[in-house]
């Protein structure tokens, strides 16, 4: 019979606890069959969980190998587990990352064809010579600038002696204007 261990010898096997028991009996990691008042466990089951196997999800079946889609009491039936093939599925996942890299190849193919084009649009010669009049304007532009800084400074300190001249020569006025009202108010 597959269902001979009951909840308190499945936790002794398992080393844990019933409620634990009851824990993986509600989340359809054991199979179980309600006896009376008993709960039996499906030795498959204790076996698999005992070596560190994990049990995938259950279909429900009635009594004629039908499944269950409207269960009512948890007592009456019988859980199968779904069969999953692993092997199944890691072939299409590697099938999938080939497709995948085989397009991601391609997609960097025509990125490779893109770059090639876009420089061969301007040719090489052109681009350098259009680079080389760029830095000669930027070069001529800089040396104008410098000499227009030059000429002002010169303009500024020229500037600067003529006022102090100017301003030199009214002092001078003043002082000779002075000194002929006194000699006028003096001659008479």
């Amino acid at each position: 019979m597959s269902y001979s261990i009951d909840r308190y010898e499945g936790a002794k096997i398992l080393n844990c606890s019933t409620r634990t028991i009851d824990r993986y009996i509600s989340a359809g990691k054991i199979r179980s069959k309600r006896i009376g008042k008993k709960v039996y466990l499906h030795n498959e089951d204790i076996h698999i969980i005992q070596n560190g196997g994990i049990q995938e999800d259950y279909i429900v079946l009635d009594s004629d190998g039908q499944v269950m889609t409207d269960i009512q009491d948890e007592s009456s039936f019988v859980r199968r587990p779904v069969m999953v093939d692993y092997k199944q599925l890691f072939d299409d996942a590697q099938k999938s990352i080939e497709r995948k890299d085989t397009l991601i190849q391609e997609l960097s193919y025509r990125a490779g064809q893109a770059e090639a084009e876009l420089k061969n649009s301007i040719s090489m010669i052109e681009y350098k010579k259009a680079t080389m009049l760029l830095e000669s304007s930027k070069m001529h532009g800089e040396e104008e600038r410098k000499s227009l800084d030059k000429k002002i400074g010169e303009i500024t300190s020229d500037l600067e002696e003529k006022n102090m001249t100017n301003i030199l020569l009214m002092i001078l006025v003043s002082i000779l204007f002075v000194v002929a009202v006194i000699l006028w108010f003096f001659a008479l």
